[in-house]
């Protein structure tokens, strides 16, 4: 099945969208990062407690914070720079986020989609198309950023890659990462079929990756005791210090595609081994899944759990990247491109499906043109 046509007869049932008031995006607003108290206000709140009284209020703000959690990400790097690591050059520091560490290389290339997905969206341009027009636009935007991976690394290097063309892929696979963090539209899309093929290649682009990168006992189950394996990870640790948050933030979502529908694909469990297996040689911190430690959230545990039950068998798939992006591509040959990115339509076309002309049009006459 093909992305749906535009000029599809929009059903009664569909229910309009809330939209903005231009033809322009309405400019993404800046996360506020969770603030750090200072000495003296810390001082403060130390003299305040000794007085033995409790601020109910102060309680309850303290407790809806908790609740929040971390920001996103991917609501964060478009319009904040961050802080360079004292260390590690190549990365940025986002405090309060669920990725506290970004390298340079994710921070270019995922800026690069997230900001295509603002423009995937009718919403943001007082627009109704149709119901599913956001969720392929979101696909066309993934679509883009799998086939711009696969160019910039596995063909560019036909397969050679040396340790720092491996270092760079893993990169790329980080801004994948956040992107899907913040394409939470495109599970909606109507073709059932085509979740489940996009998913199959994701989840080879991330074996495929990572296969290029680790010791190839990592992707099994037992301990991991050759030396040179350990060596070898424990290099790649310093080379990139934020690969665990990235695996735990992959770990979750493939968790929460794996809910939405059949998808048939078992890359969860392999993700899981690797994390398992950093965990201990890294972290020295084996995971055991009856025992839930301290230091885990509940996303990351939920995730490790489904990985778990899944077999890294149960499915007919190559976990081959460059295979599933052919299989895929001859399947729906109209992947990726530009056909819902709005900032290329003309300004007629647009209006077309503006609800600004509702009110210049009879009743009923703006939904029967479209």
């Amino acid at each position: 099945m093909t992305k749906r046509s535009l000029d599809v007869e929009n059903k009664e049932n569909e229910s309009e969208s809330n939209s903005a008031t231009t033809n322009d995006p309405l400019p993404a607003k800046k996360p506020k990062l969770i603030a750090q108290t200072n000495d003296h206000e810390d001082e403060k709140e130390v003299e305040h407690d000794s007085d033995g009284e409790e601020d109910e209020e102060d309680e309850v703000v303290e407790e809806e914070e908790e609740e929040e959690g971390p920001i996103s990400i991917s609501q964060v790097i478009e319009l904040n720079e961050g802080t360079i690591h004292p260390k590690h050059k190549e990365y940025f520091i986002y405090e309060g986020t669920d990725l506290s560490m970004v390298s340079r290389t994710a921070r270019f290339w995922s800026r690069k989609y997230l900001q295509a997905l603002r423009h995937v969206n009718p919403d943001a341009y007082n627009m109704y198309i149709h119901n599913d027009f956001v969720c392929y636009g979101e696909l066309e935007v993934l679509e883009n950023c799998l086939i711009d991976l696969a160019k910039g690394t596995l063909l560019k290097h036909k397969g050679q890659m040396n340790s720092a063309n491996c270092i760079t892929a893993f990169r790329r696979l980080e801004a994948l990462t956040i992107v899907l963090k913040e394409a939470d539209n495109f599970v909606g899309m109507d073709d059932g079929d085509r979740f489940v093929a996009i998913l199959r290649v994701i989840g080879a682009c991330y074996v495929t990756i990572l296969g290029t990168l680790l010791p190839k006992s990592l992707f099994h189950n037992g301990s991991v005791e050759n030396e040179d394996d350990i060596k070898k990870l424990t290099k790649l640790a310093q080379q990139l210090p934020n690969f665990k948050e990235v695996l735990k933030q992959a770990l979750i979502r493939a968790r929460l595609y794996l809910q939405i529908g059949d998808a048939r694909t078992a890359y969860i469990n392999v993700l899981y081994t690797i994390y398992c297996h950093w965990s201990t040689i890294i972290d020295k911190n084996r995971i055991d899944l009856n025992v839930k430690s301290d230091e885990q959230d509940e996303e990351i545990w939920e995730a490790l759990k489904c990985a778990a039950r899944i077999k890294k068998t149960a499915y007919k798939e190559s976990f081959n990247f460059l295979k599933e992006l052919e299989i895929y591509s001859k399947m729906y040959p109209d992947l990726g491109g530009h056909s819902h990115d709005l900032r290329k339509w003309s300004k007629t076309r647009r209006n077309m499906y503006s609800f600004d002309n509702m009110d210049d049009e009879p009743v009923g006459n703006f939904w029967l043109r479209l």
